[in-house]
């Protein structure tokens, strides 16, 4: 958790989010399914900034849905799905 504006838990979600997925021999590739909670859904172009950094062909699938409250008072919540892409070997 990082203290600032919408975009910068954004990019600060997105970095761990790559950082869990590498450090499991996957890539950002990998992901197929992200799922956006944002405390004041009217953030939504800060947060398209920095997740477009993270995945600039658009994709994965995206849901994003308006949330009250979050934990500890953040303004964003992300969580992904991770599949093995075409080259990714499964972990064993």
């Amino acid at each position: 958790m990082v203290s600032g504006d919408v975009k910068e838990q954004t990019e600060q979600c997105l970095k761990n989010i790559k950082a869990i997925i590498e450090s499991i021999n996957h890539v950002m590739d990998d992901v197929v399914k992200v799922n956006i909670f944002l405390k004041n859904i009217e953030d939504m172009a800060a947060v398209d900034e920095a997740y477009t950094t993270f995945f600039p062909d658009g994709i994965p699938a995206r849901r994003t849905v308006g949330v009250s409250a979050l934990p500890n008072d953040a303004l964003v919540q992300i969580d992904v799905i991770v599949s093995n892409a075409e080259g990714t070997p499964p972990e064993v």
